[in-house]
């Protein structure tokens, strides 16, 4: 009779416990959490090759969550500083119109506007702005992951679109390859090294020219696709590597090392 009256203390005793650790560890009410904000996306590339004067630039910041849901209930002011990693310099490249903006109640982004000067971009070589979030006024906070953009400005344009002939293609391209341009210093070649569909047909790939930094940028299965390059004055590409990822980041493993490559202008 002892044992089974010890049974039951021990059961109501551990049922208490849990029912504390349930009632302190769970809770569902964000009512009074703050809306979290931060950039919808990391970076962008500004390309100007002719000088129109300063364009209006909106770069979207999110509502990502918080409170009770995306949509603002009151305004909220967002504050900014350019963070000194930059390299663009102000009144040069770019004129901020202020060092906080407003996103408006009953919406789910605001806007930050810039100026860019499209005269005062460097021919020859790449600069940046990296825009950094601080502070959100009462009932806001910055998600510190999406607190960072970089601008990139681009004064010079590149020129590749044509025909190429390259050893090191698939048996379906008999060693040769189209270059069209994409936008702006960015580029689809028609025609992978060494890999085709089927051993022979040609599969195409992407890569970027900005100012001269040679950089592949995507492939048609999608997957991460990774290598610099270089370009000569005849015009010759070289790709020092070429690499085929599983997936979306390096620690999938590698699918294919194309090895470097040349392409050159016919």
């Amino acid at each position: 009779m002892k044992k089974i009256k010890l049974i039951l203390v021990l059961l109501a005793i551990s049922l208490t416990s849990v029912s504390c650790l349930v009632d302190d560890e769970v809770d569902t009410d964000f009512s009074n959490s703050p809306y979290i904000v931060g950039f919808a996306s990391s970076s962008t590339l500004e390309s100007h090759f002719v000088d129109v004067g300063p364009i209006n630039v909106d770069i979207p910041v999110n509502v990502l969550g918080g409170n009770s849901g995306l949509l603002l209930s009151n305004d909220l002011t967002v504050n900014y500083v350019v963070d000194p990693s930059s390299t663009a310099t102000e009144g040069n490249e770019f004129t901020l119109t202020g060092s906080s903006f407003n996103i408006a109640a009953n919406t789910e982004f605001g806007i930050l506007p810039i100026q860019v000067n499209t005269g005062g971009l460097d021919p020859d070589t790449p600069t940046t702005l990296v825009l950094k979030l601080t502070t959100a006024s009462e009932g806001g906070t910055v998600s510190s992951p999406n607190s960072t953009y970089t601008i990139t400005f681009v004064g010079c344009q590149s020129d590749h679109a044509g025909v190429y002939s390259c050893p090191d293609l698939p048996s379906g391209a008999a060693g040769q390859a189209t270059i069209t341009e994409l936008a702006p210093n960015t580029y689809r070649i028609s025609a992978l090294p060494g890999i085709g569909f089927g051993g022979t047909d040609p599969v195409w790939f992407d890569f970027t020219n900005v100012c001269g930094e040679i950089n592949v940028s995507g492939w048609q299965l999608g997957s991460l696709a990774t290598s610099t390059g270089s370009v000569s004055e005849s015009g010759a590409i070289t790709f020092d590597g070429i690499i085929l990822y599983n997936g979306g980041d390096p620690s999938t493993g590698v699918w294919f090392d194309l090895g470097a490559t040349t392409y050159t202008p016919l």
